[in-house]
């Protein structure tokens, strides 16, 4: 970072620090014209009696949203994610009414965002308006189908307003979820107990202590239920454990509200924005400060260390990637960075490792086994390269580059025709619209030795369909072949010279290629399949580490 950029930084900080704007006005309190009409205005409030770290948060989101909004055009986007944080922050530090107008305006300018209705829905639900919070959870509900605890939270309110089936209903669904057991199981024993089903309570509530050991407040209504049962000894056993803590559940999105309170947040916010900007100087730096204030935290450490290496200082990156490996040593991202920042280096043998820890404490990590596949590939062990290939696409079936160089390694190892067969099918039914992969198995079906493969009449078929689809030179040349394959040679040299003629014409190049295949149809035989496959376009790509730390998603980035 320059020296003039952190002497801007350090004076906009002791401005903050001061409870002064950075500039004239205030933007958030007395909206641009534009917005007057359809946003609503945020008044400043007073924050004497928060800590110095909420105020710097609260103070420091809201001069990022006055930036938005003295931008012109305003983006959209960037104004609504703006409102959002400046809300997370006034809710974790209780200031509710105005997190509410933040939601608002959020939700505002982007309705179908999920986290901004939701976050509605939980300050309603927090702030004890429960009918309104039923409301919020359910239109949140229509935005997502798939946020699993939103139906804990409306299973929560609908037991709050006495909807005991809507409630069971709604804990029933997340019963068997991972990470939501405790809780479902407590509403559910919670509604066994007020319909006096005393022995499917004690089970429901005795289930979710196993799940939830510490969660105190489970003991008392168990007592209740083993009392109504006569068993009293059990019952008073379990009076003395009683206590406030609640089922917790997993909840990604109030965790990292949670998260807010910690002072570090704004900083790793702040992180993410200017890596948003490809500023990554700046984004390191303020990585940097946020775990000056929270050094154990592992997965900002990770997001740090990516900055570093954008920011072209490798060693640093390395130093951070390790230490975050030393607080998490089962981080599976960190662990496969460290792998490509070993190959990067020469050191395959190390970056091997890595990336099979990676693999290890995260079995489907598609981006340890892409890379670990390429590296066998070109160190020509192709069975364990397809083994990983296969691995790449099982934990993410959308990345085309893994499927090219996978058929090129079954190819290379001989693989079986069935096992073939099976990836080309798998793969033409994932990107029906490439059809770069139907002319493989056109090639096989027409050209392969394999009986479990060979199929001259299916080659004719599919051939015949790409051409109708696509007539274009390439699937000429796949039609002469599966014509020759099915024994048509005379109609396999018509379209081969008709080929051989275009290309004389357009492309002289590969004169000499369709003359060598038009020499074989006129012997009536077929080329060899080395000749009719380009195994040379099928090799593992070349390795890049760039897009690695730029782009490949972090399943939370602090």
């Amino acid at each position: 970072m320059s020296t003039h950029y952190r002497i801007k930084l350090l004076t906009l900080i002791t401005l903050l620090l001061a409870g002064l704007p950075a500039m004239a006005g205030d933007a958030a309190s007395e909206l641009p014209a534009s917005l007057a009409d359809s946003l609503r205005p945020i008044p400043e409030v007073g924050l004497d009696e928060l800590g110095e770290q909420a105020r710097n948060s609260i103070q420091m989101a809201r001069q990022q949203l006055n930036t938005i909004l003295q931008t012109q055009p305003v983006p959209r986007d960037q104004l609504a994610a703006a409102f959002g944080e400046l809300g997370r922050f006034y809710q974790v530090n209780l200031v509710f009414p105005a997190a509410e107008e933040c939601y608002q305006n959020a939700a505002q300018l982007s309705p179908d965002e999920f986290r901004w209705a939701y976050y509605l829905a939980y300050l309603a639900d927090t702030s004890g308006r429960t009918r309104l919070a039923l409301e919020r959870y359910q239109q949140a509900g229509t935005l997502s189908q798939d946020y699993k605890a939103l139906t804990v939270r409306l299973g929560n309110v609908l037991l709050d307003l006495n909807e005991q089936e809507q409630a069971q209903a709604e804990f029933e669904q997340v019963v068997e979820d991972s990470g939501l057991e405790a809780a479902a199981l407590y509403g559910l024993g919670q509604i066994a107990l007020l319909q006096r089903n005393y022995d499917t309570a004690i089970d429901a509530f005795t289930r979710a202590l196993k799940y939830d050991p510490a969660a105190s407040r489970i003991h008392y209504p168990l007592a209740q239920a083993l009392r109504a049962i006569q068993r009293n000894d059990e019952a008073k056993a379990q009076l003395a454990l009683r206590g406030d803590q609640p089922p917790s559940f997993r909840d990604p999105l109030i965790e990292s509200l949670e998260a807010l309170k910690t002072g570090s947040r704004i900083y790793f916010l702040q992180g993410m924005k200017a890596t948003k900007q490809q500023d990554y100087a700046a984004a390191s730096e303020a990585f940097a400060q946020g775990l000056a204030l929270e050094p154990d935290n592992a997965l900002a450490r990770i997001s740090y260390a990516r900055t570093l290496y954008l920011a072209d200082d490798k060693s640093a990156a390395r130093q951070a990637l390790e230490s975050a490996i030393a607080i998490q040593p089962d981080n599976s991202l960190g662990l496969f960075l460290l792998g490509i920042l070993a190959e990067e280096q020469g050191d395959s043998d190390q970056a091997v490792e890595y990336y099979r820890l990676a693999i290890r404490y995260t079995p489907e990590h598609a981006g340890a086994h892409f890379y670990l596949a390429n590296l066998y590939y070109r160190q020509g062990n192709y069975t364990a390269a397809a083994e990983h290939y296969a691995g790449s696409i099982k934990g993410d079936a959308g990345n085309l580059a893994a499927y090219v160089p996978y058929i090129g390694t079954l190819l290379l190892g001989d693989a079986p025709g069935a096992t073939l067969n099976t990836a080309l099918e798998d793969t033409i039914r994932q990107f029906p619209e490439n059809p770069a992969f139907q002319a493989i198995q056109i090639m096989l079906q027409a050209a392969s030795r394999d009986p479990s493969i060979k199929d001259p009449q299916a080659a004719l078929r599919n051939a015949q369909q790409l051409n109708e689809q696509q007539h274009t030179p390439p699937h000429q040349e796949l039609l002469a072949l599966a014509y020759a394959a099915s024994g048509n040679y005379k109609k396999a040299l018509s379209v081969q010279q008709e080929l051989l003629s275009y290309a004389q014409r357009a492309i002289p190049i590969e004169t000499e290629r369709l003359a060598k295949t038009f020499a074989y149809y006129q012997a009536q035989t077929l080329p060899p399949l080395d000749e009719v496959i380009n195994l040379a376009a099928m090799q593992a790509p070349a390795f890049n580490p760039g897009p690695v730390f730029r782009e490949y998603p972090a399943p939370r980035p602090y």
